[in-house]
């Protein structure tokens, strides 16, 4: 039986559909993505799998005690005192198990006449404790809140205090944590960096719980999904395999249903010339009975046709350098977030630039934008140089530091058109066909700026960028509330744009598919590679593997002399450095025994006795304290 299913479903914004006929079928660890444009209805799914919402037509039937975590949209109020206690507050069930634990641990000291039914009690609730997770949830806990960059210092912090990025981490860490059968997840790489979003993927990979989500993230979806779930045109059509494998077989199934409704055409527009030709004549009976057959024919209907956005960067005249920069020293106020080493941008370069957050890309971009002044150093424009900043903001100015840059700004009150002309009076005729092309249609040319979505909105701030003749952009997360098919039209526009491109994003199929060189940020400073992120991941695994092979042969030459030379080689040698190598090598069989202990808890056997499955628990427990007692001491050592 399927944990849950859905049958000719529809789903309404008030009165209007969107979606209609979803049948659906989610197996245990099934790993479906949900796709399609802005508005096609992807979170409204979700909230119908979930429950919490009704649809208009069709039925849900969920297995019985069927268990759903779901990451809202909105985090909900902390109940925590640190971040750690907020993650762990989501366990309520274990919070319970471990309190009455507590209470039969001093009721067997106090009554000792009720040890005998006390211990029974106990050693049963142990056992389901134990089977939960409970022993293992605070280092769960910890593993996942490192993982998506929400570190040791910020996991003592209050909650409430955490900014709304960092709220949404708090929330994607309680639903991995989260004891379900079925994770409805909407948008988890929202707000995560490059090695967040790869730990997650890593994560999402192993983990045995069934998923539904919704992401614009396409290397993401082709790493963790095994199946797509298509909404358009308001119908929904499932795919088997990831998301790549979803696209080729999308176009192999529109085109087999062109060529399908093409035929038939063919033969209906036959039929009904012979049946004009000879509705009257000697061969009218025959014209009637092809009549007849062409009324039963079951007609085929032609392929949606997908509406996407169309959008082309003008190129402006161009000299040979269009920016460099010396010296250059980037931060906020006082701040130094980056040392630069001198750089220059060429023509037809296209760079991307990668790191943390708050590593300082964006404060990068906006200072070879103009819009920071640099801690020190120059940025050199070229004689023809015309720039202009996309910012993540979407156009909204709230930088006190701000100076005046090649940006634009939006006002929430003026409507779409007054907006795209601001800057460009171009007359209405031509801006009316471009918000066309970017899918303002009809009264939606109206609509207050305020009023837009973030995609409505990050459409109409690109299109005011491509109606401006230039040569230099520098785009600050671009593809952020973009829908898949608008990225996709994004990067065929900087592939085709003549300049140079300078961006700032974690997407990382978009730096495949457009960059000529990666500028990724580490510690303080630039190191670049030629080529993409999958480039920039090779340089680092060569780079990873020869220093390994130089840390073994300088340990087997320093075993070899030590065999030589006796004692004189080990009194030469630094005892700082032999304490580090030492506690490296306790903490490496430190993190193996804890993996071979996690496996063992993990293992319904070993719960098969109570006292075993009480022992692999607190083996556990001394291994993780040991383990961050190692860590400790190692950076007392090494810093």
């Amino acid at each position: 039986m399927p944990l849950l299913s859905l049958e000719n479903v529809a789903v309404a914004f008030g009165v209007e559909v969107v979606v209609r006929g979803v049948t659906l079928r989610i197996e245990a660890r099934d790993r479906l993505a949900v796709v399609g444009a802005n508005g096609a209805g992807k979170t409204s799914v979700l909230g119908v799998i979930a429950g919490s919402l009704e649809p208009r037509e069709g039925g849900v039937e969920r297995a019985r005690d069927l268990r759903i975590a779901h990451l809202p949209q909105d985090a909900p109020e902390p109940v925590g005192s640190t971040v750690l206690d907020e993650v762990l507050a989501s366990r309520s069930d274990l919070l319970a198990m471990h309190a009455e634990l507590t209470r039969l641990e001093a009721v067997m000291g106090a009554q000792p006449e009720e040890l005998d039914t006390v211990l029974a009690q106990y050693g049963e609730l142990q056992h389901a404790y134990q089977d939960a997770g409970g022993y293992d949830v605070e280092a769960r806990a910890r593993e996942a809140l490192g993982g998506l960059g929400i570190d040791h210092s910020l996991q003592s912090r209050d909650p409430r205090w955490l900014s709304g990025g960092q709220k949404r981490r708090v929330e994607l860490s309680k639903l991995l944590l989260a004891d379900a059968d079925l994770l409805l997840i909407d948008e988890p790489t929202n707000h995560l960096d490059l090695a967040s979003i790869e730990w997650l993927e890593e994560y999402m990979g192993e983990v045995r719980t069934t998923f539904v989500l919704v992401s614009h993230d396409r290397r993401f979806l082709d790493r963790v999904c095994t199946s797509v779930l298509e909404l358009g045109n308001g119908l929904a059509e499932e795919y088997p395999g990831n998301y790549t494998q979803y696209v080729r077989l999308r176009a192999e199934r529109r085109a087999r249903r062109q060529k399908e409704f093409d035929a038939q055409q063919a033969h209906v527009t036959h039929q009904e010339e012979f049946i004009r030709k000879y509705k009257a004549g000697q061969r009218a009976k025959e014209a009637r009975g092809r009549q007849k057959q062409l009324d039963r024919i079951e007609r085929v209907a032609p392929p949606p046709r997908e509406r996407r956005p169309r959008l082309r960067f003008t190129t402006a005249p161009v000299s040979q350098i269009l920016l460099k920069t010396s010296e250059l020293e980037v931060g906020r106020g006082d701040s130094l977030l980056l040392r630069v080493r001198p750089l220059s941008i060429a023509p037809g370069e296209r760079i991307a630039i990668v790191g943390p957050n708050g590593s300082g890309k964006s404060t990068l971009l906006h200072t070879l934008a103009g819009e920071l002044r640099p801690l020190m150093g120059t940025v050199t424009l070229g004689p023809r140089t015309r720039r202009r900043l996309y910012r993540q903001d979407l156009g909204r100015d709230g930088d006190e530091q701000a100076i005046a840059a090649d940006g634009y700004t939006t006002d929430d009150q003026r409507t779409v058109m007054e907006d795209l002309l601001v800057d460009h009076p171009v007359g209405t005729e031509r801006a009316r066909t471009m918000l066309g092309a970017l899918l303002f249609s009809g009264d939606d040319v109206h609509k207050q700026v305020g009023e837009l979505s973030g995609g409505e909105r990050a459409r109409l701030l690109l299109g005011r960028v491509a109606l401006e003749e230039t040569n230099l952009l520098l785009l600050d997360e671009p593809t952020n509330h973009l829908d898949i098919p608008a990225q996709e039209v994004l990067e065929s526009a900087l592939v085709g744009y003549g300049g140079a491109v300078v961006l700032v994003t974690h997407d990382r199929a978009l730096i495949d598919a457009v960059a000529t060189r990666t500028w990724a940020v580490e510690d303080g400073t630039i190191r670049e590679v030629l080529g993409g992120y999958t480039d920039l991941l090779r340089t680092r695994e060569r780079e990873r593997g020869e220093r390994e092979r130089e840390a073994e042969e300088k340990l087997a030459s320093a075993e070899g002399s030590g065999s030589r030379s006796g004692t004189a080689a080990s009194v030469a040698r630094p005892s700082g450095s032999g304490n580090v190598r030492r506690l490296e090598a306790e903490i490496a069989a430190a993190e193996a025994e804890l993996k071979l202990a996690r496996k063992r808890l993990l293992d319904p056997e070993t719960f098969a006795d109570v006292e075993t499955g009480a022992e692999a628990g607190r083996a556990h427990d001394r291994l993780t304290g040991a383990l961050a007692d190692l860590y400790e001491r190692w950076e007392a050592v090494a810093g």
